[in-house]
């Protein structure tokens, strides 16, 4: 039995999002011509950029949806557009990397960027984003869920903060990991811009999307057509934008008993593994978490270690982000949380699919429970 725990880095399509894909494989043309095969494909991009709306909670009047080649071109387009904005801008040393190279590289062009630390428990706090925005701040970018913890921030009282101080700031959230896991509404997280990828509730790899109010003024990373409002010039990625708008429909139809899902196993599974093992501890466990995600630190073992034993078991985990895989250098979220490098070297994540069962969780268990086993003696 092969199991697929590493739901974080890439949900894979449906067999019937599959179908649908290979039903309009040859059928569909460039959305930006007039024949009868481009209006089809015109067709087919509204179609998924209402389901992707219904997903995030957002309606044309206020918003709209720009589909990009996944989170990280969004992300940067909303950073990589502040160049020409003045003041400074604030962001966590908790956001993934799509967020915070574009900052990186404009603090070295000379800009302010503050890069707050998150509590103990892997939160960014409210009270620390406030204390660091002034009326002048540009941008605010804190992520709604952390790709490696899985722990949630609260963003509309961050974004309440934030429009209390910083009336013309930008506010935006990396939405990435949260959408297509937990219910969300735009509107009520209070942001200008969110940023989704497909790949993470089960589209196909390199689509994604940037909703954004219509207030909202942003320069396009990407220039050279008027497509996608002339925010992403280029000829859209049909076949993904379609699977993301498939994917986008099957996961709100499903919300909440898709979430209740994966929380059912995802406890269970912490339940008895901590049961049965000692030095094991849950990063996070003691605030709000997506349902799906376990980050466990497990003493005795290192991680990389621990993903290649379970793999040749059929178990595939993440020893941390999967776009950071192959790094010598510990998780940088891990860090920031305080723990030791050496901690953050046996530490794995554990990240269900919504179609994991309860009656897999005590082969899984068993699995892991033998694996940590006898690493642990082969390092004594």
């Amino acid at each position: 039995m092969i199991f697929d725990l590493d739901a974080n880095a890439t949900y894979a399509p449906s067999e019937r999002l599959q179908g649908v894909i290979m039903e309009y494989w040859s059928r569909l043309g460039n959305p930006s011509s007039i024949h009868q095969s481009g209006q089809r494909a015109r067709a087919a991009l509204e179609e998924a950029r209402e389901a992707v709306n219904a997903l995030v909670g957002a309606t044309r009047r206020s918003h709209q949806t720009i589909f990009t080649s996944g989170a990280t071109e969004a992300n940067n387009t909303v950073v990589k557009a502040q160049l020409n904005r003045p003041g400074p801008l604030v962001s966590s040393e908790i956001e993934h990397p799509c967020v915070l190279g574009p900052l990186k590289t404009l603090k070295r062009l000379g800009r302010e960027v503050t890069f707050l630390k998150p509590n103990s428990s892997g939160q960014i706090e409210p009270l620390a984003v406030a204390e660091q925005v002034a009326p002048d701040t540009a941008l605010v970018s804190v992520m709604a869920a952390n790709n490696e913890t899985g722990v949630l921030n609260d963003i509309a009282q961050i974004a309440s903060t934030v429009r209390a101080r910083a009336p013309h700031a930008i506010i935006h959230t990396d939405a990435a990991q949260l959408c297509g896991k937990l219910p969300v509404s735009f509107e009520q997280l209070g942001v200008d811009c969110m940023t989704i990828s497909g790949h993470k509730f089960g589209a196909l790899s390199g689509v994604g999307a940037l909703i954004l109010r219509h207030s909202t003024q942003l320069e396009p990373l990407i220039e050279g057509g008027a497509q996608e409002s002339k925010l992403r010039g280029g000829t859209e990625n049909v076949l993904g934008i379609i699977s993301l708008g498939y994917a986008a429909a099957e996961a709100h139809n499903a919300l909440p008993v898709r979430a209740d899902s994966m929380q059912h196993v995802r406890d269970r599974f912490e339940s008895e593994l901590l049961g049965r093992l000692t030095g094991i501890e849950v990063n996070g466990a003691g605030v709000p978490r997506l349902p799906n995600t376990s980050n466990i630190f497990i003493s005795g073992v290192r991680s990389d270690d621990l993903v290649v034993a379970l793999d040749l078991e059929g178990i595939t985990i993440s020893g941390g982000a999967a776009c950071s895989s192959g790094k010598p250098e510990p998780s940088h979220v891990l860090t920031a949380m305080g723990h030791a490098d050496e901690r953050a070297r046996s530490t794995v994540r554990v990240s269900f699919r919504a179609d994991q069962t309860l009656e897999s969780v005590a082969q899984i268990v068993s699995t892991f429970v033998r694996v940590i086993e006898r690493i642990r003696s082969t390092n004594r």
